[in-house]
């Protein structure tokens, strides 16, 4: 949910980087082949593990590669060369996920690759299992106190983003009805159009859908992007929608947040991701609408490794949005 032109141009770099490139290095095949031959032709069957009961020696590997401490490792019932194996998700060096098959002595024996239906399962699996027990029973209905779209007629902020003059038109379109699947549910969303300038010229119009769980939890399902340049359309870098692009709904807010919650508001591609954690409850916010106590203060990594922040004051949403060298205040908040 980047706005102020942030997540067009991130996506157009990303793209530039990821164009199609040679990398031949026939003697690291033989050997991963020779390996793979080796472990035999069945597939890994592993248990889960604890991370704490992981060995130290294979936890640094995964860290190393790519891997996090809270990820899945499997302990496999194959052994090579002798040495028990563990696998776990990690990142090549162009940012891509893939499974890591580390000894038991922490050595990397390879890396393997899934083909994209495998990868879309798997992620399906995870989806599932991460939303086991999620309920939607009014998912429309979105009265999370720190942003309450429910009851959202428009919000306008302003402000600058390096020499740019920035405005952004949050407008709620209760008339626009989409639905998606979810855990085996289908929920209907709310949608909210976000119509951002540049120097008082229309740079963008997205159109964001919304849903909340019982527990108070708002997702973020998708994105329709246009893309504007002297009043012509231009392109829709940055689109997205659940079903289509990723199984995994994104987390805009929990339903009741801690400092230190952590969250992905979206996690499509290399592309399109963002990791958020909650940092303060408490944050002062001045705004030309109002003055705000209290507020979320929620720290925003993008792919790109860029940091922004967002802050979420109670009975309104978002008060102040501040992207590297810029800072976009709230200025006026109608409801309906």
């Amino acid at each position: 949910m980047l706005s102020s032109g942030r997540k067009r141009k991130l996506f157009q770099v990303m793209k530039l980087k990821t164009k199609i490139r040679l990398n031949i290095q026939p003697i690291i095949v033989v050997i991963t082949i020779a390996l793979a031959c080796a472990a035999g032709p069945s597939a890994f069957a592993g248990k889960a593990q604890k991370w704490k009961e992981v060995p130290e020696a294979v936890r640094a590997t995964i860290l190393a590669n790519g891997g996090k401490a809270d990820g899945r490792v499997d302990k496999e019932s194959e052994k090579i060369d002798g040495k028990v194996i563990y696998e776990a998700v990690g990142k090549d060096k162009d940012g891509n996920e893939v499974d890591l098959v580390v000894n038991e002595e922490g050595k990397l024996v390879m890396t393997k690759n899934d083909d994209a239906a495998d990868r879309t399962q798997e992620q399906a699996a995870k989806a599932v299992k991460a939303l086991k027990g999620v309920k939607f029973s009014h998912p429309r209905d979105i009265n999370n106190p720190y942003l309450p779209m429910g009851t959202l007629k428009a919000d306008t902020l302003e402000g600058k983003e390096g020499a740019k003059k920035i405005r952004i038109e949050r407008i709620a379109k209760p008339d626009v009805r989409k639905t998606f699947k979810i855990g085996g549910q289908t929920v209907e969303a709310l949608a909210v159009e976000d119509r951002e300038y540049e120097n008082g010229e229309l740079a963008e119009v997205a159109m964001d859908y919304f849903a909340q769980s019982d527990d108070g939890t708002v997702y973020y399902l998708g994105e329709d992007v246009d893309e504007y340049k002297k009043g012509k359309l231009v392109g829709h870098s940055g689109s997205w929608m659940l079903g289509k692009d990723t199984q995994k709904p994104g987390i805009i807010l929990p339903g009741h947040s801690k400092v230190g919650d952590k969250f992905k508001s979206e996690d499509v591609s290399k592309e399109i991701h963002e990791d958020d954690e909650v940092m303060s409850l408490s944050e002062k916010v001045k705004t030309p609408a109002g003055t705000y106590d209290n507020c979320i203060k929620v720290k925003e990594k993008l792919a790109d490794g860029a940091v922004e922040y967002k802050y979420y004051a109670s009975g309104v949403g978002v008060v102040r949005e501040v992207p590297e060298g810029g800072d976009v205040l709230l200025t006026s908040h109608t409801v309906q």
